[in-house]
């Protein structure tokens, strides 16, 4: 996430600086002016600090997130020096409704768009109910994760209560409360885009070809896509919370109704940001003028067609499913695919491949 938003800075004549652990590829981009070393994400209490001194520092123009468990650490701190307001947020009582996935799911469902059929269960046994209504497959889900990190597919009851006291155990330390939820067999969707007061003025969506994990989340290819009922079920949702800032939703397409199911809000860059650039929408240019108070007129175009493929994620796709290699060899050589490779800067993609090989010598299943 942070090379492509530099990226696309730095081409706008931005001096880009990152604040990140270490390891993060984004510290090899060419276009990275000044890499802020961070402090380890679980040392929580001083990852903050530093942070906010960075901010308060700095006197950043625009500043970017990419990481919503950082963002709910900071959220405190967010009115506690004018820099931060170079990070466009909605406010506070909304953005607290984003962090947990059963408050965003009960949002849509009273703004009338359609979801999954779910429910927060007290307890092991309320779970089991459910289930037997609900019929298999299902999801158990938690209240927060990126990336399908606390996501199981359940396909039979003896995997229920297992996957159930996981999720319960992943989410103690938050107090988390993990949902039951209705599996949609369909095609996933993402819905990214700026948003100023719940008013959409940037947008581009598309459709996850294939994804890592292959059972859903990030997007390993995916192309850009129309629908109209897909884009005002995405606009009702932001228009809920009256958000302001970048920020992503994921859908289902039922593939028994055509209906597209809202999933969860992501209040941050996505991983596919770059999609945008390639299918002509500057997402940039006008939150700089956001952040400026300046007006900005809405522009809700944007390309259709565009194949965009997260190479890395394609390598651990195909370790997982070797016979995706034959259709990644074919989509290098489709005219319509793009990358996020580039051989004009190719440092992040050294630094993710300097990780691969020790995911692979581990293992997949690692």
């Amino acid at each position: 996430m942070g090379t492509e938003v530099c990226r696309r800075l730095a081409a706008q004549g931005c001096r880009v600086e990152i604040f990140g652990e270490e390891p993060s590829p984004a510290f090899r981009s060419r276009y990275c002016h000044r890499r802020l070393i961070a402090p380890p994400w679980r040392e929580g209490l001083r990852l903050v600090s530093v942070l906010q001194s960075t901010v308060e520092d700095g006197h950043y123009d625009e500043i970017y997130l990419s990481d919503e468990q950082l963002l709910e650490r900071i959220a405190p701190l967010l009115d506690s020096h004018p820099s931060w307001h170079a990070l466009l947020l909605p406010t506070k009582r909304s953005l607290k409704v984003t962090f947990s996935k059963n408050d965003t799911i009960r949002l849509a469902m009273n703004a009338g768009v359609p979801v999954p059929r779910t429910i927060v269960p007290g307890s092991e046994r309320e779970a089991i109910a459910f289930a037997r209504e609900l019929g298999f497959p299902l999801v158990v889900k938690g209240e927060k994760g990126q990336s399908a990190r606390n996501v199981r597919i359940v396909r039979a009851e003896p995997e229920l209560k297992s996957a159930f006291h996981e999720m319960v155990r992943r989410e103690a330390a938050y107090q988390g409360r993990p949902a039951v939820q209705e599996f949609v067999d369909g095609a996933s969707y993402l819905v990214g885009g700026l948003f100023n007061q719940g008013r959409p003025l940037r947008v581009c969506a598309h459709r996850k070809v294939f994804t890592y994990p292959p059972s859903g989340g990030v997007t390993v290819k995916g192309v850009t896509e129309w629908h109209a009922e897909l884009l005002d079920a995405a606009y009702e949702v932001f228009a809920a919370l009256t958000y302001t800032g970048l920020g992503s939703a994921d859908f289902m397409r039922d593939r028994r109704t055509g209906e597209f199911k809202f999933l969860e809000i992501n209040p941050r860059i996505w991983a596919t940001i770059g999609m945008a650039h390639y299918a002509g929408v500057d997402l940039f240019t006008p939150y700089r003028a956001l952040v400026k108070g300046m007006p900005v007129e809405a522009d809700l175009s944007f390309r259709r067609g565009v194949e965009y493929h997260w190479l890395s994620g394609e390598l651990r796709l195909i370790a997982k499913r070797p016979l995706r290699l034959f259709g990644l060899l074919i989509d290098l050589l489709r005219p319509q695919s793009r990358f996020d490779f580039q051989w004009s800067d190719p440092g992040p993609f050294l630094r993710s491949s300097t990780d691969l090989r020790s995911w692979f010598a581990r293992g997949p299943a690692a």
